[in-house]
């Protein structure tokens, strides 16, 4: 939902970029002699490369010939076949040139060290930052590259996912997809290695911006591929050190998550750029009627609550029960959703233990139940139908812990708070796992599960708490077997994350059982010692940028903070901060050398600034005074009604200005903008009305709403914005990323007076026309009970399948009068499949015929011929057709996910469309892919595509 730029320095480092161009034309054009095109691939992405071999090797100038090293390969194969992003083979590559390297270095410190003495490991050495990182590496090297690259893209370089998106040459939508899936697959394999972090880990990548290195390194790049390289970025290339080949996609993520320990928050300077948040994707744009100002809204609107429809309630029943297994009178209730804990309905279980109390039809999240000297317990409630649910607490394991500074002395007022909890999945207590030293044999599994499915603080659950002046701390209620992730942090030392098992063990290493990572991860007993690293605090005020007078309730939040787990946003944006009655703040201790790291500041509500985001300086003279100017707008109240009733329609906003229309934005150049218009990033509010904060001037208005089964139009009123369209997009808005107009249902432009007070205008949805149809057999009667796509409007370009409809006649929706939208239909029990194409307004019902379905068979081998066992993943989609105008449904298949390959390696396909031209993609182990060649699916035939090779041949 939300797209961030990080500030002014990231808006810098982005221009070195050329957004019109992908990665591929740019090596095409570098093929034909652009030396130019070549450069702006180097400025694009020397940041992440660098970043990548900084925190892989010991020596900065042995991370520079590395990735001159990795561009020097590049060139050197730029005739080859890419796609249209080269990040992830930048960052694949510049982990095997590193490792390469490293293992040179470790044979020459062997021969070294018959006459060198070896040092002892240092404090800094023996912490936990480089050991998250291999984990990573092996779950996301074992991606299928269709989600592998968005995860590169969005996490690794920081792009937003409309940028992404373009870069990758898909819609918005379906790069949602991916990242969702690939993010859940992510998050799957290291809950089955045990993994209690899982794919949140993503949230505290540390990406590397466009242009965040030396501009004399840019210069050493151009200069190695130009033929001047120095000696041993040659002795690299010449002496086989480097063996990368185009397709081998590895993913390996160290110096991605670098900052873990504080040590090596301090030893590796790590650049963080940002942009998406998981959770949090920017909805695409879509056109709108122009709305003149202070325009009145539609006749009969009105944004009563009342008038709103009332929700439907289902009933949350069960019982709470000691570590006795015993009722537990009194216990404390709380419900968990929207990454907040509020008091349940019932706040206190009754004296036989149970508790009943109704929630929302569509609530999702867990009950909580804590009470004095246990363990807190929860239980989803996001099931439907909705059993009983028995919220069994623990015994309590109180943590009693110490943080020290690297001189051993105590360090008071550091802030410890619980990230999350994991627990056993099946056994009762860890004594299995830790009698293998948290590292079981495989034929001996020990899964983990996360005790809360968000990352949160507990928000006054399991309290958090300070360190006294002996530096010690204690925190109750985490329970007895359980192992919790704490974060560290004050003003003056690097935020870390520890891992404590709540029993009385010696610290000691693990691995990927837990944190699902192949070499060890420091795990301390329930009496931790922490070792915290000092840095500059970060203070200031937030002021008026007129006046100079405070801004109180200004609400700051941290982006790019590395360590931060923070699923939700993939923000890093976890860490609010709220300024004081004088506008005062001090933010937690911030990590030095990252220049991406920026701070968001919200006004708060009702305030009519505007929103901004601020980097971060690394010096420690301007970190004690970093101070916050808020620029006054003009504030406006956007209504979202239905243009047929005139009732409010609840939906979401999108605000946002094309400098070359209005000069005014250029008096705030930090200006952020998103649709998240509260003082919280991560919420969209869903409302009829809106309160906002414009420019004077000209900008753009975008409305959006998932109600009403999808019934109303997108792109309404779009072509105002026509100059500014490249395909599905809207390109250029200041701060914000691209607007896809698929996904908004009305545009408006509008044009505030300079000098006014307040501006308001109506945004209007639109249904549209319908087209109506019926589905029949190859003997001409009704067929019943398929499954349709493309009925609704799919404002995403991978919308879902309808359920089985009860009857043979169908309608589409939200057409514009003579718009042409494909629909699909797939009866799964009779195996039948077909589509037609329906037109707007058509009074003539559209009859399609229902016949076979197609097949698809093949065998995946490997490059020598091999079948390819075990559970690969073969993700698919269909080209779209001609008949086709922008804006309608795209084509997909009814099944998107993994396809289990026999021993064999042979696949099946089933229900597909006869007629309509599929493209798939397969991947497997390490990295090995397949694009699979276009098929047309022929009714009842299955099409054998033989064996399907992969490699790593290919880009």
């Amino acid at each position: 939902m939300i797209r961030h730029t990080g500030g002014a320095l990231i808006r810098a480092m982005r221009a070195a970029s050329a957004p019109g161009h992908t990665d591929r034309e740019l090596l095409a054009q570098f093929a034909r002699g652009d030396q130019g095109a070549f450069e702006v691939l180097v400025k694009r992405h020397t940041g992440l490369v660098l970043g990548v071999c900084r925190r892989a090797l010991p020596t900065p100038q042995d991370a520079e010939d590395a990735c001159q090293a990795v561009f020097l390969i590049l060139a050197r194969k730029a005739h080859a076949r890419w796609q249209p992003s080269v990040a992830n083979w930048l960052f694949t590559t510049a982990r095997r040139v590193s490792a390469d390297v490293r293992r040179s270095a470790s044979r020459r410190a062997g021969r070294e060290a018959r006459t060198v003495p070896v040092e002892p490991p240092s404090v800094l050495d023996q912490m936990t930052g480089r050991e998250v990182l291999a984990a990573l590496d092996e779950e996301l090297d074992r991606l299928p590259a269709i989600y592998r690259e968005p995860l590169v893209l969005c996490h690794l370089e920081g792009l937003t996912r409309d940028e992404a998106a373009a870069r990758l040459g898909v819609p918005l939508a379906t790069l949602k997809s991916q990242l969702d899936r690939g993010r859940k697959r992510l998050a799957d394999a290291l809950t089955r290695r045990g993994v209690a972090l899982g794919a949140g880990l993503l949230a505290v990548t540390v990406p590397s911006p466009a242009g965040a290195c030396p501009p004399r390194l840019v210069e050493s790049v151009l200069a190695a591929v130009s033929g001047t390289h120095p000696a041993p970025v040659g002795e690299l290339i010449r002496e086989g050190t480097v063996t990368v080949t185009l397709g081998h996609i590895k993913l390996a993520v160290a110096g991605v998550f670098g900052l873990i320990a504080v040590g090596f928050a301090l030893a590796v300077p790590a650049t963080v750029t940002q942009k998406m948040a998981p959770g949090s994707e920017e909805k695409a744009a879509v056109p709108a009627p122009k709305v003149a100002p202070q325009s009145e809204p539609v006749k009969g609107a009105t944004v009563a609550a009342a008038e709103e429809k009332e929700t439907k309630s289902i009933a949350v029943k069960g019982v709470v029960l000691g570590p006795d297994d015993k009722p537990v009178a009194g216990a404390k209730l709380f419900l968990h959703s929207r990454n907040q804990f509020v008091p349940a309905p019932q706040p206190i279980a009754a004296p036989d233990g149970t508790f009943a109390f109704s929630v929302d039809e569509h609530e999702s999240g867990e009950v909580v139940a804590t009470a004095p000297g246990c363990g807190v317990a929860l239980r989803s409630v996001g099931s439907r139908p909705l059993p009983a649910r028995t919220l069994r607490l623990t015994p309590d394991e109180p943590v009693r812990g110490k943080v020290i500074d690297l001189e051993g002395k105590p360090v008071a007022g550091v802030h410890i708070s619980v990230v999350t909890v994991v627990q056993p999945h099946a056994d009762k207590t860890l004594d299995r796992w830790l009698k293998a030293g948290g590292k079981p044999k495989d034929a001996e599994p020990f899964g983990f599960e996360w005790l809360h499915d968000w990352q949160t603080q507990f928000a006054g659950l399991l309290a958090p708490v300070t360190t006294d002046r002996e530096g010690k701390f204690e925190i109750r209620g985490v329970g007895r077997d359980r192992v919790a992730i704490l974060r560290v942090s004050s003003p003056t030392t690097v935020t870390q994350q520890v891992n404590v098992v709540t029993r009385k063990v010696e610290r000691f290493e693990g691995n990927a059982s837990l944190i699902g990572i192949n070499t060890p991860a420091a795990f301390h007993g329930c009496d931790p010692v922490v070792v915290a690293a000092p840095v500059p605090a970060t203070r200031g005020r937030v002021t008026d940028a007129a006046t100079g007078e405070p801004v109180p309730g200004s609400v700051l939040y941290v982006a790019n903070l590395v360590q931060q787990l923070s699923p939700l946003t993939g923000l890093g944006m976890s860490v609010k901060v709220v300024a004081d009655k004088d506008g005062r703040f001090a933010l937690p201790g911030l990590p030095r050398g990252a220049p991406g790291l920026s701070v968001i500041v919200f006004p708060p509500n009702g305030a009519p600034y505007h929103r901004v985001s601020v980097a971060v300086p690394d010096g420690a003279a301007e970190r004690a005074a970093f101070d916050v100017k808020l620029t006054r707008g003009v504030p406006a109240t956007v209504k979202i009604v239905d243009k047929t009733t005139g009732k409010p329609v609840a939906g979401s906003l999108r605000y946002g200005v094309f400098p070359d229309a209005n000069p005014n934005v250029k008096a705030v150049p930090t200006v952020w903008h998103n649709f998240a218009w509260t003082d919280d990033p991560y919420v969209a509010p869903a409302a009829s009305e809106l309160r906002i904060v414009v420019f004077p001037g000209k900008g753009l208005l975008a409305a959006q709403t998932y109600s009403e089964d999808r019934s109303y139009r997108s792109g309404v009123g779009v072509e105002v914005f026509e100059k500014y369209r490249t395909d599905d997009q809207l390109l250029g808005l200041v701060s914000a990323g691209n607007i896809h107009v698929r996904q908004w249902q009305t545009f408006a432009e509008i044009d505030v007076p300079v000098g006014a007070k307040e501006f308001t205008c109506t945004l209007a949805l639109d249904r549209g026309v319908r087209a109506s149809g019926r589905l029949v057999g190859t003997d001409g009667k009704p067929v019943t009970g398929a499954q349709s796509y493309g009925l609704e409007n799919e404002m995403g370009a991978s919308g879902g399948w309808a359920q089985p409809a009860t009857d043979a006649t169908f309608t589409a929706r939200a057409l514009r009068p003579g718009e042409q939208r494909r629909v699909m239909f797939v009866h799964v029990g009779r195996k039948l499949a077909g589509t037609a194409v329906v037109v707007g307004g058509s009074k003539e019902p559209t009859e399609v015929r229902m016949e076979p379905w197609g097949e698809v068979t093949g065998r995946l081998v490997s490059a020598d011929g091999e079948p390819v066992t075990g559970e690969l993943d073969l993700s698919w989609d269909v080209i779209r057709q001609d008949d086709l105008k922008l804006g309608s449904s795209p084509l997909i298949h009814p099944g998107r996910g993994g396809l289990a390959v026999g021993a064999d390696g042979r696949f099946r396909i089933t229900g597909l469309v006869p007629g309509l031209t599929y493209k798939w993609t397969a991947s497997g182990p390490q990295g090995a892919s397949a694009t699979l060649p276009d098929t047309v699916p022929k009714s009842g035939e299955p099409t054998d595509l033989g064996d399907i090779r992969l490699s790593h041949e290919g880009p």
